[in-house]
């Protein structure tokens, strides 16, 4: 951001000082008070961190804050994100904890900031100002380079790769310094990204395998495949758990009426209050957003009397499980009608109240329910005979099932329909919890799963084999932990704030030139820190390590323009396939320009027309202009939204192996879809799974810090997490380590490992 305030500015001192900033006054110091009140700020993402920055942020002095978030406030968040009230629920986040943290900043009196001229300084006596931006920070249109370089810094709050890249390449386009932050459990991380002090950006290094998600995400607006596998769990909970409110997806009618009756009276207060000039809180057109958070949803009821038909719930305390019989067919019709009262209401009128409710006015994609017709498969469903036509039979107890078959919306509700057949049936009581190796309850959440893949649109759909490897460790996320990163971050912004204010002072006695190259006071690489959380104190007693900030990979394509490496068919792929699969998703383009030699085969971006291009897409690479793509070609991607090139070095492989399924280490020939069979390698960083990490909590006795996943979330409470024993070292792929800030001198090393969990274990709180 270009500094446009020539004059010298003094913050308020004695009793013209609110008392809250006195203390930051105090210890900053009085300019740098002045820059604080200045300062304009973007936040990105208002969930879990995003409320804890909002807090800090205003009772910083902070008075200028921009906040983007596409999100809506879910039931689920209140327990943790505590600008939200039940009366919020189904409003935007941004919007609800802007209006929260402005009524936090301190109140500046009209005397309380000169300049060097005795003159009221305007801008910082002006009204606070938190803007909410209900929106997706990868819309172009809106939010772009330009937008970025209005702020003097960028605070990220997010819970989703796709995003942070997307704020990471943006701030390294602008030229603004991002910081960066994540939590997942007890662990936490903070690192600042700025291109002009040459530290490593978000991308330069690889992501290890853990997940964390946001419940409202899982329950509400899914996008990833393993969004649809941990609520096809938690209904598994629901369905046949033990205990039916262990489930996330269980909600008590007791504080559903508390929501409502909080919301009817919210409601009737605005009627009958005078408005008095306050801005009220946004809502849906029908005020369907107020009273969300007091309605059951659809499925609740009819669930829970299916348990009781299936023999999970007894009528009374100690009496023994009803078991349905093979030759009682009133009884299997009863149970399967009732299963498809369940499903539909699931899969159907939820969604189809949801999209009333607009929900999702914003999304890319509108949820489409599923067809009546494949759910009245539901009560035609055959299991357990012989002679039977091959349609009416679930997919596994077809004589040509494959666990690496992909199940159509049809076979996914009599796969379904028989894990309840199976239930009712079992004389086990209670029944077993969740457990992938177990054949009924892997049947199950595959099928639910899938279907809410088809439901949400999500790609690629799941085979059961896939979906039992994607199927992890669950255990909660920390609000804690959230507050304290939260706080960190806050601390980085007074460094980047002090280190431009002496830029700008440098500058004026410069005469303009700015401060030198390798001035310690203004280069953040000096003078900010990569801060760690830690769930174990060192060995020094340390709960929070601070590392020095690294230097950029050489290897990274982002801020180094490095060349990767792609291996895939060159004579099977399309353009469309290349495009969409890896040039968007895995290397998450947005408005891509393809070049083979000097030839532009595709392109996207303002003025251009969609059709000029549109003949390419289905060609196979080979048959591409210029001589096509085969082995040994170059293709250059430019993306000047995000100001990024990449050349990518084409590898042709037509034979690909797999892994088989008795996990016994024997490979046969890959039989997923064409366009799931590519590599991305070379100069992209990809986790490696070499080094083993230690299983104890010694290592971070000994000073090692730990890192968190990097996709950690700010906003969640469910932490996916690859249930292997032994659990990568995820270390700098330009082979540097990080050396702890309080001994350089003596040359300890800081390592990142990965978060050690015991395996198929599953914890929620």
């Amino acid at each position: 951001m270009t500094d446009k305030d020539t004059n010298t500015t003094t913050a308020p001192e004695g009793s013209d000082c609110p008392p809250l900033l006195r203390g930051i006054q105090a210890a900053l110091g009085p300019q740098l008070l002045s820059q604080i009140l200045q300062s304009k700020i973007l936040l990105v993402g208002s969930g879990g961190i995003g409320c804890e920055l909002l807090k800090n942020l205003a009772l910083s002095g902070f008075r200028n804050v921009d906040v983007i978030d596409l999100d809506t406030i879910d039931v689920s968040n209140l327990n943790r994100q505590f600008l939200f009230r039940s009366q919020h629920v189904g409003m935007p986040k941004c919007v609800v904890a802007s209006e929260a943290a402005l009524q936090m900043v301190p109140p500046l009196s009209s005397s309380s900031q000169t300049n060097n001229n005795n003159d009221i300084d305007n801008t910082a006596t002006a009204a606070a100002k938190y803007t909410p931006h209900h929106g997706n920070v990868c819309d172009n249109s809106k939010f772009n380079v330009p937008y970025i370089q209005k702020f003097n810094l960028v605070l990220n709050a997010l819970d989703n790769i796709m995003a942070r890249r997307r704020v990471n390449r943006l701030c390294l386009a602008a030229n603004i310094p991002l910081v960066e932050a994540g939590t997942a459990g007890y662990l936490g991380q903070v690192t600042v990204i700025d291109k002009s002090s040459q530290t490593e950006c978000y991308e330069c290094q690889p992501k290890p395998t853990q997940k964390v998600y946001p419940i409202c995400t899982i329950r509400s607006t899914p996008s990833q495949p393993v969004h649809c596998i941990v609520w096809a769990k938690e209904l598994y909970k629901l369905c046949f758990g033990p205990k039916v409110e262990d489930s996330m997806l269980f909600e008590d009618e007791e504080s559903l009426r508390a929501e409502k009756a909080a919301a009817e009276e919210e409601e009737e207060g605005e009627k009958e209050g005078d408005n008095g000039g306050e801005q009220q809180p946004v809502a849906t057109e029908d005020g369907a957003a107020e009273k969300e958070g007091g309605e059951k949803s659809t499925y609740m009821d009819l669930v829970v009397a299916l348990r009781l038909l299936l023999g999970v719930d007894s009528n009374s305390e100690g009496s023994e499980k009803s078991v349905l019989e093979s030759d009682d067919e009133t009884k299997r019709n009863e149970m399967l009608s009732k299963a498809q009262e369940s499903l539909t209401a699931l899969f159907v009128t939820e969604i189809e109240k949801q999209i009333g409710m607009d929900r999702y006015k914003t999304a890319e994609k509108v949820p489409v329910p599923v067809s009546l017709d494949d759910l009245a498969k539901c009560a035609t469903t055959v299991v357990g005979k012989e002679g039977v036509e091959d349609h009416l039979l679930p997919p596994t107890e077809r004589p040509s099932y494959e666990p690496t078959q992909i199940w159509s919306p049809s076979d996914c509700i009599q796969e379904m329909a028989s894990c309840f057949l199976d239930v009712a049936t079992s004389t086990a009581q209670p029944l077993p919890e969740f457990d992938k190796d177990d054949d009924m309850a892997m049947r199950f959440v595959t099928a639910a799963s899938n279907l809410r893949s088809y439901v949400f649109q999500i790609e690629p759909i799941q085979s059961l084999y896939s979906a039992k490897g994607i199927a992890g460790n669950i255990i909660p996320a920390i609000a804690t932990t959230n507050a304290i990163v939260a706080g960190l971050q806050v601390l980085q912004c007074f460094h980047i704030l002090k280190a431009q204010l002496n830029n700008n002072n440098s500058s004026s006695s410069n005469g303009g030139d700015g401060a030198a190259a390798g001035d310690d006071e203004t280069n953040l690489k000096k003078v900010c820190r990569y801060t760690y959380c830690l769930r174990d104190k060192t060995r020094k007693g340390y709960y929070l390590q601070p590392t020095t900030l690294p230097d950029p990979n050489p290897n990274c394509f982002v801020c180094r323009n490095a060349v990767i490496s792609l291996t895939l068919n060159t004579q099977e792929w399309t353009l469309d396939m290349l495009l969409s699969r890896v040039i968007k998703k895995e290397l998450g383009f947005q408005e891509p320009t393809i070049e083979i030699g000097e030839d532009i085969v595709y392109e996207e971006g303002e003025d251009i027309d969609p059709s000029e291009y549109a003949v390419n897409l289905p060609k196979k690479l080979t048959k591409l202009p210029s001589g096509g793509v085969s082995h040994g070609s170059v293709i250059r991607i430019e993306d000047f939204s995000q100001d990024l090139q990449v050349d990518v070095n084409i590898s042709h492989k037509d034979t690909w192996m797999m892994k088989s399924d008795d996990d016994n280490g024997v490979e046969k020939v890959d039989d997923r879809e064409e366009v799931e069979k590519f590599e991305i390698g070379g100069k992209k960083p990809v986790a490696t799974e070499s080094a083993t990490a230690t299983t104890d909590s010694s290592a971070a006795k000994d000073d090692v810090a730990q890192d968190p996943a990097g996709d950690d979330d700010d906003d969640g409470e469910i932490e996916i997490i690859d249930g292997d024993d032994d659990a990568p070292v995820a270390e700098s792929t330009n082979g540097k380590k990080r050396k702890t800030a309080d001994t350089e001198e003596a040359g300890n090393e800081a390592k990142k490992t990965k978060l050690d969990t015991d395996d198929d274990v599953i914890e929620i709180e």
